[in-house]
């Protein structure tokens, strides 16, 4: 019965966690951070949103509690599990906080596996639901600073201290 309520907990609740996070993140940047972070999750989100949709329509993933004929913990409707949305909310916001903090990013990072493993074991979602939304929260949040990075270059607000993601051969 604890076991359970933990369970509910991780896959209702936890990922208001991972948005206090990112709020506590933005709070401690300076203006000009704050912009750039609110443009990326922004970009970020409406990304994932769109990618998943079109992943929503050409796969679909029947939720555990169809296919293996279990009680789930929590209500759900039984349609297509593919992707999880609360996997690709945290997903997406523990990505897009990592050029800010890395020690955030990964705290929020594991609060997401969380979520994920919670999703998996109230019978909500199979794994492919949550490692599909992780894949599509990880590449939005790169594609989220790819443009926001590319708009504030051209509009000469980069300033030489700007988080950005970059590649190991830099």
């Amino acid at each position: 019965m604890v076991m359970d309520n933990v369970k509910i907990f991780a896959a209702k609740y936890l990922l208001v966690a991972v948005i206090l996070i990112w709020l506590y993140v933005w709070f401690r940047q300076p203006k000009d951070k704050r912009v750039r972070l609110m443009l990326a999750t922004i970009t970020a989100g409406i990304i994932a949103l769109i990618i998943s949709r079109i992943g929503s329509k050409l796969y679909y993933d029947p939720r555990p509690f169809v296919t293996q004929h279990v009680k789930p913990l929590i209500s759900h409707p039984a349609d297509n599990g593919f992707p999880s949305d609360h996997a690709l909310l945290t997903s997406t916001l523990s990505a897009i906080l990592y050029p800010f903090s890395k020690k955030w990013a990964a705290a929020a990072a594991a609060l997401a596996v969380l979520v994920g493993i919670g999703r998996v074991t109230v019978h909500v979602h199979s794994p492919i639901d949550i490692i599909g939304a992780f894949a599509i929260g990880l590449v939005s949040a790169w594609l989220g600073w790819l443009v926001v990075s590319k708009y504030t270059a051209r509009s000469g607000g980069v300033q030489k201290d700007a988080p950005q993601y970059k590649s190991k051969e830099q």
